[in-house]
């Protein structure tokens, strides 16, 4: 039986370890491995490699054959003589061999390029140079971007080339150190973009070359152990390691170090590496086994010598692979396949299972942690590594092994149902494995609420207290799980966990819970809830007020000023909405009137920003408690306290209305009074106070604001003309202001008096002797304008019959315009105002008006007009009329501007009286006689006077009527001896 060991190397001393054997590949031998052996022929193979879809071939007559994936051959010839040495790039067509032209000269390095080919199909050489040492190169290696190249002689030399291999035709190798031995082995190992090293073996040791320096590349020897050619290896990958093969072991080496050390007994004669697969080739003496020994045993004459290949799964440690074959040349991996290559030149394939194969083997033997590490390796599906994990439990759980089991179903949390679990382990005598599962399910995130209820019932019931307290106080950060079902299973058995989860988890609605209802602790709760933050405090206090204030009030409400004081402190508006709000605690104390005045007492300094209802309920409850109240003192204090309030309050923020109702429910006068004043409903007052009897304020009130509201005088006038207590004294100041600003007429007030039954004359005798001397003196007055008006009607009169009847004499001797002596041609008119002719037309605006009476006779055309368009307007009359406190005055105003008469009937009565105003022009030469004009209004006749219409006397508003000869002044003949300017002529 063949053992393998798998150790760590720590000073060469390497710890056993048996592995398991599968056979996970299939071998085929090709059935065209004789057209390969037909092509090569009797030449001896010398070279192999394989990369980029090529198995390459050379042997000793110089010729190299290509082998493509139909094993097709290609061959053309690279040397005369043979070849060396040879090494395909894996991801490029670039293929380098070493051989001879001649024998025993230097060898020769050529570069070719397999996609290139020439007119006989030859692949085209990019380089060949002639190496300059002449000793045998033994091994060859590149990188695969072709930047670097190494060769290594027998005489242990290693010529290194830098640069591109298809273009550097003439770099010169730079010769490192010489190791005094043959090169075995190389191979180039790239720890970051610009930082490669070589790897170089002997058969004697193991260094490395760090060949990033462009001067100089420094040795350091990683081991004094070392192989034979064809016995080391690189292993690619972020692990990777340099291998070297030895008869009693494997040995592998990092770029700083030695690495782990695989023990396997046999003389190696190949090593090779495949995907995750170290492919062993080895010699074995006595009859063909179906595995390695950890160590050769004493040869005798009569054993047979075989070769066997064995792959090894190094990740997983088991063997995967093992077989006998006879003359291996070498072993190449290409196409996802191995290719095992006779001495003959026969060809066989080693294709590896399928995974879900060897998975069907795995479980057969019940194998499922071999199946996990190897589905892991290979990048499984992680649905069916799953499945495997179940399997691998539900085999551990069939044996017993139920910790064991409960292992890989934890392994299964988050895509197996945990119910399949759990039922599994409902029976009591697996409690245990039960609260291990439930743990990890909490602790993966993927427990529900009932999962915490069965895991804390778990620890109830297996009385480990001090895990659960260590489960919810000291848990994990990663532990996840549902607190609050927690704390519900946890108030049944350990009320102090209970308190302590909820506290550790801020569930501080649940732990205000516990202390209130299960401890009865209220002080405690409340000085837990100060500790919270402003919204936090909020909530819970919100939620727990009631319980709070039927026990603990006098800590509550001091506890509410202090949490509702922020509402008015903080500077945040942001986060005045999570502020709590007197408002927001109103409700709890409306019981109590006096403790909710002393809440709301606390925030008196803020009023400005008080809310109307948080005011008006402030305000309505004071009203309950000064109704309460039977101390004086106490209640003159409340009443000053409430009007101070309405006086500081802003005037949008107290609802006047709401308070006037509640005041008008209490009787409390001076808030009544102060809403009436504030609002400036001075009647409303009025009316209150005589509703009370209250005559002196009445009057008191009538005093103050009768000069803003006169009207207030007549209210109370009514009132005391029908109200018999009325008392009698106060009669004469109200008569007195009625006469004095003349709010009603002297008919309806003596009407008044006289219907009343508690007032009689003596009452009134200062008023009516007022009222009657007052009526004289306006008569005499009237009397007085009355002759006045008389005696300026004569005078008018006897002026427009003097310029209808008699001549006009013009004595002026200056212009009325700028006032220098006349010079004729000169313009006179009849109202004695005289021009120069240029004046005349600088000034005037018609040529028949007078320009200095013009502005004042428009002046009372206008008011003629208006008054003859006011009267018209028979809506504002009504609404004078309704306004007027003697209506009769306005009625004979009214009447005085005519504005009843008949506009027309006026317009012709003027139009008869008027005369044209036209000028009279003196010339040099004879003038046409002067017209009269009719002089300058006077003021006292523009109120009386109608509209103007037409400027023509002598035209009739009715052409029926007969016209009378007797008023033209004109029907005589003209005395020539009466007129002044006869001489002139």
């Amino acid at each position: 039986m063949v053992v393998v060991i798998f150790s760590y190397r720590i000073d060469y001393r390497c710890c056993r370890y048996r592995w398991r054997k599968f056979n996970f590949f299939d071998i085929i031998h090709n059935a065209d491995s004789k057209k390969i052996s037909e092509t090569i022929g009797n030449s001896k193979i010398t070279s192999t490699s394989s990369g980029h879809g090529h198995l390459v071939t050379c042997d000793d007559d110089g010729l190299v054959h290509l082998i493509t994936r139909t094993f097709q051959v290609t061959t053309f010839r690279a040397y005369q003589s043979v070849v060396l040495l040879s090494t395909q790039l894996q991801y490029s067509s670039i293929l380098v061999t070493i051989g001879e032209d001649e024998p025993n000269t230097n060898s020769i390095l050529k570069v070719w390029d397999l996609e290139r080919r020439d007119r006989q199909s030859t692949p085209i050489c990019i380089r060949s140079t002639k190496l300059s040492k002449s000793e045998k190169p033994t091994t060859l290696c590149a990188t695969d971007n072709r930047l670097l190249m190494a060769i290594g002689f027998a005489d242990g030399c290693i010529a290194l080339f830098k640069g591109d291999l298809s273009r550097d035709r003439n770099s010169k190798p730079k010769m490192l150190k010489e190791l005094g031995q043959g090169i075995t082995g190389m191979a180039f190992k790239c720890i970051s973009k610009d930082q490669w090293y070589l790897f170089v073996s002997t058969a004697s040791s193991v260094q490395q070359f760090n060949v990033t320096s462009k001067d100089f590349c420094p040795m350091t020897v990683l081991d004094a152990v070392g192989c034979d050619f064809k016995c080391s290896v690189l292993v690619n990958g972020p692990d990777s390691h340099f291998m070297i093969a030895k008869e009693d072991a494997i040995y592998c080496y990092t770029v700083d170090s030695r690495g782990p050390c695989y023990v396997v007994g046999g003389q190696k004669i190949i090593l090779q590496w495949f995907r995750n697969y170290l492919i062993i080739v080895s010699k074995e003496r006595g009859k063909p086994l179906n595995a390695i020994t950890v160590s050769t045993t004493t040869k005798h004459s009569d054993e047979i010598e075989s070769i066997s290949i064995t792959v090894l799964d190094i990740q997983n440690k088991f063997i995967i692979y093992t077989t006998t074959m006879q003359d291996i040349l070498s072993v190449l991996p290409e196409w996802g396949s191995l290719y095992i290559l006779t001495t003959k030149g026969s060809l066989s394939q080693l294709i590896e299972k399928d995974l879900q194969s060897k998975l069907t083997v795995l479980f057969k033997k019940n194998l499922y942690d071999v199946a996990v590490r190897m589905a892991k390796c290979q990048q499984y599906d992680s649905q069916a590594l799953v499945d495997i994990f179940r399997q691998y439990g539900d085999h551990l759980y069939t044996k017993g092994d139920h910790s064991g089991a409960v292992e890989q179903y934890i392994k299964t949390i988050g895509k197996l149902e945990p119910s399949y679990v759990i039922k599994k382990f409902l029976d009591s005598q697996y409690i245990d494995s039960l609260t291990t599962y439930l743990h990890a399910l909490h602790k993966s995130g993927s427990a529900t609420k009932d999962h915490t209820t069965l895991l804390f019932n778990c620890y109830s019931k297996l009385n480990s207290l001090d895990k659960l307290q260590e489960f919810i106080v000291i848990k994990d950060e990663n532990i996840d799980f549902d607190v609050d079902v927690a704390i519900k299973v946890c108030r049944q058995s350990s009320p102090e966990n209970a308190l302590a989860l909820a506290e550790k988890h801020n569930r501080h609605s649940l732990y205000i819970k516990i202390l209130l209802e299960d401890r009865h602790e209220y002080t405690s709760a409340l000085e837990y809830i100060e500790k919270l933050s402003i919204d936090q405090s909020v909530q819970t206090i919100k939620q727990y007020s009631n319980v709070f204030i039927e026990n603990v009030p006098k800590e509550t409400v001091s506890f509410l000023k202090k949490l509702c004081s922020t509402w008015y402190t903080t500077t945040n508006v942001d986060l005045s909405g999570n502020l709590a709000q007197p408002e927001d605690f109103i409700y709890l104390l409306l019981d109590d009137s006096e403790c909710l005045v002393d809440f709301l007492e606390h925030f008196d300094n803020f009023l400005d920003k008080w809310s109307t209802s948080l005011l008006n309920t402030y305000i309505e409850h004071c009203l309950i408690v000064w109704k309460n109240e039977n101390n004086q003192e106490y209640r003159s204090k409340i009443e000053k306290k409430i009007i101070n309030i309405l006086q500081s309050a802003d005037i949008k923020m107290c609802d006047h209305y709401q308070v006037l109702i509640l005041a008008t429910s209490f009787e409390f006068k001076p808030a009544i009074v102060y809403i009436f004043e504030h609002n400036k409903q001075y009647s409303k007052l009025i009316r209150y106070f005589l509703s009370l009897n209250d005559y002196i304020g009445a009057i008191e009130c009538c005093r103050r604001y009768g000069q803003v509201e006169p009207k207030l005088w007549i209210l109370v006038f009514n009132t005391a003309m029908v109200d018999d207590m009325f008392p009698p004294f106060m009669l004469e100041e109200i008569l007195n202001e009625i006469e004095k600003k003349s709010l009603l007429s002297a008919h309806f007030t003596i009407t008044s008096l006289a219907k009343s039954k508690t007032f009689n004359i003596g009452h009134a005798r200062a008023y009516l002797s007022s009222l009657f001397g007052a009526e004289k003196k306006i008569l005499e007055k009237d009397k007085e304008m009355v002759d006045k008006y008389q005696k300026d009607t004569e005078n008018l009169k006897h002026t427009i019959e003097k310029l209808k009847n008699c001549a006009v004499v013009f004595q002026g001797l200056r212009c009325s315009a700028c006032n220098n002596q006349l010079e004729l041609p000169s313009i006179h008119f009849m109202c004695q105002h005289s021009y120069h002719q240029h004046c005349f037309q600088a000034f005037s605006e018609s040529d028949d008006d007078c320009p200095a009476c013009t502005p004042n006779n428009k002046q009372i055309m206008d008011i003629i007009r208006t008054q003859g368009q006011i009267k018209d307007y028979n809506k504002e009359f009504h609404n004078q009329l309704e306004r007027a406190t003697d209506c009769f005055s306005l009625i004979s105003e009214y009447f005085g501007r005519c504005l009843f008469d008949d506009l027309s009937i006026a317009e012709n009565e003027l139009a008869k009286s008027k005369l044209v105003s036209s000028p009279v022009v003196l010339t040099p030469k004879p003038v046409v006689p002067a017209v009269q004009t009719p002089p300058r209004l006077s003021p006292i006749l523009s109120v009386h006077t109608i509209q103007q219409q037409n400027t023509n006397p002598f035209d009739e508003d009715d052409d029926n009527m007969e016209y009378d000869d007797n008023k033209n002044p004109f029907k005589d003949e003209y005395d020539e001896s009466k007129n002044p300017f006869a001489d002139d002529i």
